[in-house]
This record gives structure tokens, sequence and C-alpha cells, in this order.
């Protein structure tokens, strides 16, 4: 936890910097646009700062995931720190990756808590138009609350990996299959069984399909876990991978790819979609939210959520594209939506723009960057 730290410069993101790197991403663009920032949700809870600003991402991370008390009283301590906060002067920015925790779908308490989050907002960032409208849908949203939509920054800063043949031959995946890569957590609300059931109906010669990330199977239900034992046990075009890739090894397993699948059910937002447009594969995925509206800034392939035949069609269609000019568009596109312009774009909205008077309200000297 730090303290002595001027509250007219501090951002305090109260997530794990370790997590998801969104979070060390976006804190790096508000420490170059000139401010400090503190990450961590003891720097919240405990109320041992005093920030200009609350930047926060998932409520139910700081209430569902510590382990310290029930739900319910983890989320009082949560809004009572929230109130603390603003009380000392804090304004309270919320971006919206779901408008409902994936695992805890119908939940009163999850509701309650979203609810009061939006209560609270100065601001609510929203990744695509439709996310503004998904979230009115659910919630009742002040008309005073301010919103701003801006895109889900890319992955650039990522290591580069190592080379596709290298990556095959270390999988054994033949060097001249066309594979489809599945990555990141997997959770039931992906749609893991649509992906297995469409990968075995579709014909493109030599398909493959590397599964890379850690299987959550706390959350699965059993069919989950016995479809995933049936599928490694049987399937000689399946590789899997079922850890947490270190960041390292990220772009390795992006590069191996033709082509990354989504296959979600449900679902607002997905960093592996923008992950895989940052290094220029084409990407199949959902008509669902945001996702739907990161695929079609580039050159991709939507089907229709929670159908096969549209999932199979796609996936099928993806081995017709030209990958270079697939490869060139979606470069483009994602290494458009940067990590700055998403915090400018907060600061501005509060503040203002950058002006000399807006720069003296909050203790910097004209020298300093905004």
């Amino acid at each position: 936890m730090v303290s002595h730290t001027p509250s007219s410069q501090l951002v305090l993101i109260p997530h794990r910097i370790d997590g998801n790197p969104y979070v060390r991403e976006l804190g790096q663009a508000y420490h170059s646009l000139g401010r400090q920032v503190i990450f961590g949700a003891e720097n919240l809870l405990e109320l041992t700062i005093r920030p200009q600003l609350i930047h926060l991402h998932w409520p139910e991370a700081l209430y569902r995931w510590i382990n310290q008390d029930t739900p319910e009283r983890q989320s009082r301590q949560f809004l009572d720190a929230l109130d603390e906060a603003r009380r000392r002067g804090a304004k309270l920015v919320w971006t919206v990756h779901n408008v409902a925790p994936h695992e805890h779908s119908g939940s009163d308490l999850d509701a309650a808590t979203y609810q009061s989050v939006i209560d609270r907002a100065d601001l609510i960032v929203h990744h695509c138009p439709a996310s503004v409208t998904l979230l009115e849908s659910s919630y009742r949203v002040p008309r005073t609350t301010r919103s701003v939509v801006t895109p889900h920054g890319h992955y650039l800063s990522y290591p580069s990996g190592a080379a596709r043949d290298v990556v095959r031959r270390e999988l054994n995946v033949p060097t001249d299959a066309f594979v489809y890569l599945s990555f990141g957590l997997i959770r039931a609300y992906k749609g893991f069984e649509d992906l297995l059931a469409a990968f075995r109906r579709v014909r493109v010669p030599h398909k493959w399909l590397i599964v890379a990330g850690e299987y959550d199977s706390a959350a699965g239900a059993l069919r989950h876990r016995l479809t995933l034992a049936w599928t490694k046990r049987l399937s000689q075009r399946v590789r899997f991978v079922l850890k947490t890739v270190p960041p390292a090894q990220v772009q390795s397993f992006v590069n191996a790819a033709d082509c990354v699948v989504l296959s979600h059910r449900h679902g607002l937002n997905s960093g592996v979609a923008v992950l895989g447009m940052t290094f220029g594969k084409p990407v199949v995925g959902p008509n669902l939210g945001c996702i739907e509206w990161v695929l079609r800034a580039g050159r991709n392939l939507v089907f229709e959520a929670g159908n096969r035949d549209s999932l199979v069609r796609c996936m099928e269609s993806a081995a017709t594209l030209d990958l270079p000019s697939v490869d060139a568009a979606n470069r483009a596109v994602a290494s458009s939506w940067t990590w700055n312009e998403m915090a400018k774009a907060v600061l501005e909205e509060l503040y203002g723009g950058p002006s000399d008077d807006l720069r003296k309200l909050q203790g910097l000297s004209s020298s300093d960057p905004f």
C-alpha cells in the first residue's frame, strides 16, 4: 500500500497488475499522460490513499475473489470504500467489461452491486456503441451520468514470440496445416463444446486446432470436463496446452495459427479478438456486443452465437481468405486502438482538456504531459 502521494495527480486502478494485461497497459497510459498510478484492491478497501481518480474495471474482483468474508459483506465493504473515497474528492470511472459477472449469471447480489457502481459513477467507459445500449437495457443509468466510447487497446506490447514453424514443431503440428487457435481461459460461457463439435465438422484439408489456456474446471459442469477428456484422448488433430500462457509465449501461439476462433455463447468484450487482430490473424467470432463491433472493424468472420452450423461455415470460409491482405488490414485497425487514447478520453471527459487553468487545478506544472 502507498501513501503520501499527491492526490491531484493520483489514479487508482484497484486491480492486480499481474492479472489481466489490460490493467498494466491502461496504467502505463495514464502514467505517460502525467499521472501517478497505483494498483491493487487493498489501496481502495483499506483507504490508505486519497486518489483524484478511481478507474474501476471488474467490480466482482473486489467482493467475490478475495475470499476474506461472504460476498455480501465484501460487497458492502467495497461500496463503503467507494463512498469514502468519493467523500474525499475522488471521481469514479467504471469500464464496462461485462454486463454481469460471467460465472454468476442471474445473481441478485451482483445485479445490485453493479447498479450501485452505476449510481456512483462519474463516468462510464464503453468499448463500443452496443455496450451503451446493453447496459441501459439491464440497469438504471442516470441521465446525468456521462459516458464515453473508446476501443479496447491493442496488444503490441507483447514480446516477439517464436516463429510459426518453430512453434508448430514444438507442438508436433505439420507446417502445412491450416491451424485454428482457441486462446485464453476456458470457461463454460465461451462455448468450448461448440468449438470442438464445429471443428470435427469443418471441411478444410489439413485442419488442426490448438487450444491454449487454463481450463477453469471449478466453473465448468461435469459434462465439460468429460468432453475435454474425451477429445484429448481421441482427437489426433487437436493440441492442448492447458495452462496459463506466460506473456513471453503469447505471441508465439498467435504466430503458430492461421485463424483465431472465439466460440462464445455469451459475452460483451473479448481481449482475444483484439489480440488476434493485433498480430494480423483473421478472427472468427460471434455476433455479440463489442466482439462483433471489433471484428467488423477489420477483415474477420462473424457467426450467429450458439449456432454451430454458422460457426462451421465461418471456420471453413477462413481457410479461403487472402491471409496477407487480412494481416495488413487487421494490424492497421488494431494498431490505431491505443491505450493512450483511452486514458486521454477519460481525462478530457472528466476535466475538459489540457488547458493551463486545468493544469493548475490539478497541481501540474506547465511542462507536465497531460
